[in-house]
């Protein structure tokens, strides 16, 4: 016997496309400029922008965009010249990898991880 699961319909399903990643060895931006590369990031991709905020601390400073679809974030650690890459989106009409590469384009890191991963629940 098999048991229907509400997820089955379409009208159900949740569509979450997660890329995520590191990069290093880039030029130190300011938390305002990496706000600014995030809120660029999602337009290029699709999404829709509810509030940006940055951070500051005197070791790491950060950008986190929240946009309608989930989440853009970059966090930075200065002493090591390396950031981690987080762009989350529900839907399927969003295209967080355009994000990430339009990130990665403006840091220009000597080199970068970029990792995907299907959050759909189906």
């Amino acid at each position: 016997m098999r048991i229907k699961s509400k997820m089955e319909n379409k009208e159900d399903r949740v569509v979450g496309k997660h890329v995520f990643g590191e990069i290093y060895g880039f030029k130190e931006l300011g938390p305002e400029e990496l706000k600014k590369i995030l809120l660029d990031a999602a337009s290029i991709a699709n999404m829709h922008v509810v509030e940006a905020l940055v951070y500051e601390k005197p070791t790491i400073y950060g950008a986190i965009v929240l946009v309608e679809e989930s989440h853009l974030a970059i966090h930075v650690y200065r002493e090591y010249s390396y950031g981690m890459v987080d762009i989350y989106t529900c839907g399927e009409k969003s295209r967080p990898e355009l994000a990430y590469d339009f990130v990665v384009e403006k840091l220009k890191p000597l080199r970068y991880t970029k990792n995907y991963a299907d959050r759909s629940s189906l």
